[in-house]
């Protein structure tokens, strides 16, 4: 039997919704971003607009890359995907399926954060709101959400454990940009620092939110991106059934 790719998205999509999933995440996005608004708005602190972006993507984009993620851990977990896994094809169809979801769920949180944006600028908080900062706002949530999640999907198919990998995802997307801040802070080589500043885990989370990502960081995130999902297709396509 063909896995039909159409029915498989629509679905858990719906159980995204009707399981609080997806309402649990956009409130973990969109409730440090109005407490931010609530605290400039009220002249409590000095900040301005890309301050309300950066705390709706602090832990909006953990949940964006915990959506579709909790699918493929679901099927492997469960002893599910056996009953996909029967044909290379179904097994390529599984992969584009979880990969669509994950394009549907960043393109949900994309609109959302400008939606956020747009009625915080109107109700008065500072910061301008160009049309560039917005393009590279959405292309960079689409980009870290794909990339994230297809890295969390080929641990979970090498056999890394569910917690491991959540805990490993926490790590890079909310701790390891600090630490390369701070390590980039303390350090005077150009070098090092071009490696660290177009690192794919240092500057997705600390840019995406703040501002358009350079000609070469965009490059090396679609090759990253690229390799990722060939990874993750031909690794489904070798399990044994």
């Amino acid at each position: 039997m063909k896995l039909n790719i159409k029915k498989y998205v629509s679905y858990n999509l719906k159980e995204l919704f009707k399981k609080g999933h997806l309402a649990v995440g956009v409130l973990g996005a969109i409730g440090p971003a109005l407490i931010m608004s609530y605290f400039i708005l009220t002249e409590t602190t000095p900040f301005y607009i890309k301050h309300v972006s950066n705390f709706y993507c602090m832990l909006g984009m953990f949940a964006a890359v915990l959506h579709p993620l909790y699918f493929v851990n679901r099927d492997y977990s469960s002893k599910t995907i056996s009953l996909i896994n029967n044909s290379k094809q179904n097994r390529k169809n599984y992969v584009l399926a979880n990969v669509v979801i994950a394009l549907f769920v960043s393109l949900l949180y994309v609109a959302l954060g400008i939606c956020l944006l747009l009625v915080t600028k109107q109700l008065g908080v500072p910061g301008e709101l160009k049309v560039s900062f917005l393009l590279g706002f959405f292309v960079n949530v689409f980009l870290l959400v794909l990339t994230y999640f297809l890295f969390g999907y080929i641990l979970l198919l090498y056999g890394v454990r569910s917690g491991a990998v959540y805990a490993i995802l926490t790590a890079m997307l909310l701790f390891l940009p600090n630490i390369l801040a701070n390590i980039l802070g303390n350090i005077h080589n150009e070098f090092l620092s071009g490696l660290i500043e177009n690192f794919p885990g240092y500057f997705y989370p600390v840019m995406v939110g703040s501002n358009p990502l350079s000609l070469l960081q965009y490059f090396i995130g679609c090759f990253t991106l690229i390799v990722l999902f060939v990874l993750v297709l031909n690794k489904s396509k070798k399990i044994e059934i």
